[in-house]
């Protein structure tokens, strides 16, 4: 059974990826860049072999729990978990929830990350090489600790994605895992700072891998080390440890499957007031303002579109993590500025998040420049007020009010000038999204790689054109430069503006010319 759902596995994967040739370069740069970094720690996990037995030890129990903890955090910022063999795609196979997930982990170690994570966790045995208990010992507890971390990710997506319950409670649950996760990276750097802080101090970071191996990060691969420096019942704990984990780990995924594949579907039952319109009974009743409204409602109902809101409250404590605490220099003030350099793009790919239902907008016969404007309009109603709160608490908090008008400035020119870009890039490119209700850490094979190169192109045509505004917020900012912020908000509204409207025309004509083209990639996505 588990052969056969590999065997289909496969399959779909070579289908997808010739329907779209943007995901077979995808997918052939996440190869080379594997098979890159697996050379990386080939060579280092090599010569690491060569120091110190205790150095090396020490050096595989920190590497083995970063890769653990990379496996179970990495969904997020490497694009989600390639959800081919989907739980609810087989479903309607003849399988137990117990052979279901054998062929899902048996799927996750024969994709790339996992063939490059097996590689990679072998090359542990150039570090062993010399030490033939450690060897023998390997031979059980590397499988382990690889096991654990397919079983891991499989099961914190799982629960973060809210399985088992209805559609709003599972969007409500895989919301609060992204709040974690994101949030994930500035703590890790910030750990990270106190590490350097407390070995430029004295501490001996030697003490704080030890304590690691105890835990289930790091306790698979501290066994091998603890038995041949003779340390039998510390190895002996430390295994019985990894087991328990993984043993608590499976249970938790295997509750958490047959929730979702067992339990029948709750539906809503919220009633709607007979005659209510919502937004649409508020906005023009002209194709921008319905436009408009139905992007409204996206934004502020749709769990895919708050989780990319959650960039603006993030942009502010990632700079505060990267300045240390730092409160009383310039960049925790211009933190704004980068708010809005993320508010302005989060429409980016907007028609992506509509799926197929993009036939029944073309079915309206709506103008480009209309459906253009009321998307744009509809984030901007969202974004540009959310970023006038981040500027006002931030300043508010550093207490530098002096430097309104420049975070101002700055930050809306970035927010209309990034709304323009994506005006006219949601009208060239599209992207494989998660469906309404399906958990953040979905993606499409070779998909990482097309957001990667959307991000890039978008983030770079919008720091290129908002330079007229952003030039003089940074002088005023960085080089205290007097009546420079006041240039800002008047660069900022009169450029932003500009861009804004030259976005939506271009946007427009290229919405009329390549729709159709954009709806046929939008159901390629929907059958991958």
């Amino acid at each position: 059974m588990v052969a056969t759902v590999l065997k289909i596995r496969f399959r779909v994967l070579g289908n997808t990826l010739t329907r779209s040739p943007m995901q077979l370069v995808g997918f052939i740069f996440g190869v080379i860049g594997a098979l890159w970094m697996l050379a990386l720690v080939a060579i280092g996990l090599f010569f690491v072999g060569t120091l110190d037995f205790d150095i090396a030890r020490a050096t595989v129990t920190a590497a083995g729990a970063a890769l653990l903890l990379g496996w179970v955090i990495g969904p997020i910022f490497a694009a989600g978990i390639d959800t081919t063999l989907d739980p609810a795609k087989l479903a309607p196979f003849p399988m137990t929830t117990r052979q279901m997930m054998i062929a899902i982990t048996a799927g996750g170690l024969t994709g790339v990350p996992g063939i490059a994570t097996t590689l990679g966790v072998l090359a542990t045995f150039f570090v062993w090489a010399r030490q033939p208990v450690a060897v023998v010992a390997a031979l059980v507890c590397v499988p382990l600790g690889l096991l654990t971390c397919v079983v891991a990710s499989r099961a914190v997506a799982a629960l973060a994605g809210g399985l088992g319950g209805g559609r709003r409670t599972r969007e409500l649950i895989g919301l609060i895992g992204f709040v974690l996760l994101i949030f994930a990276s500035p703590l890790v750097i910030g750990l990270l700072n106190a590490v350097d802080a407390a070995n430029s101090g004295g501490v001996n970071l030697q003490a704080l891998v030890t304590g690691i191996s105890w835990t289930p990060l790091g306790a698979a691969w501290a066994v091998p080390g603890d038995l041949a420096a003779g340390a039998w019942l510390t190895g002996l704990a430390k295994f019985v440890i990894a087991v328990a984990t993984l043993a608590v780990l499976w249970l938790l995924w295997s509750r958490s499957l047959s929730a979702s594949v067992i339990a029948p579907p709750t539906r809503s039952t919220t009633a709607r007031r007979s005659g209510s319109l919502g937004l649409f009974g508020i906005m023009p009743s002209t194709p921008v303002g319905a436009t408009w409204a139905r992007s409204l409602t996206s934004w502020t109902r749709d769990f895919r579109y708050l989780r990319q809101l959650l960039l603006i409250p993030f942009a502010p404590v990632l700079v505060l993590v990267y300045s240390r605490g730092d409160l009383d220099g310039p960049f925790f003030a211009a933190s704004g500025l980068l708010v809005g350099f993320f508010a302005g793009v989060l429409a980016y790919t907007d028609i992506s998040y509509d799926g197929t239902a993009f036939a029944t907008v073309l079915q309206t016969g709506i103008r480009g420049r209309a459906d253009r404007l009321g998307r744009m309009l509809g984030c901007a109603t969202v974004s540009v007020p959310l970023v006038l709160v981040a500027d006002a608490v931030t300043l508010a908090i550093v207490g530098r009010w002096e430097l309104l008008p420049a975070v101002v400035g700055g930050s809306i020119g970035l927010t209309l000038v990034g709304l323009g870009v994506s005006a006219v890039s949601s009208a060239v490119l599209v992207i494989p999204t998660p469906a309404p209700g399906d958990s953040p850490f979905k993606r499409v094979p070779g998909s990482t790689f097309a957001m990667f190169l959307a991000f890039l192109l978008c983030w770079g045509l919008t720091a290129v054109l908002a330079l007229p505004a952003v030039i003089p917020a940074v002088m005023a900012l960085f080089f205290g430069v007097t009546g420079a912020g006041w240039v800002s908000v008047a660069l900022g509204l009169v450029w932003g503006v500009v861009i804004f409207a030259i976005g939506v025309l271009i946007g427009g004509r290229r919405f009329d010319a390549d729709a159709p083209r954009l709806l046929a990639q939008l159901r390629t996505y929907q059958g991958a």
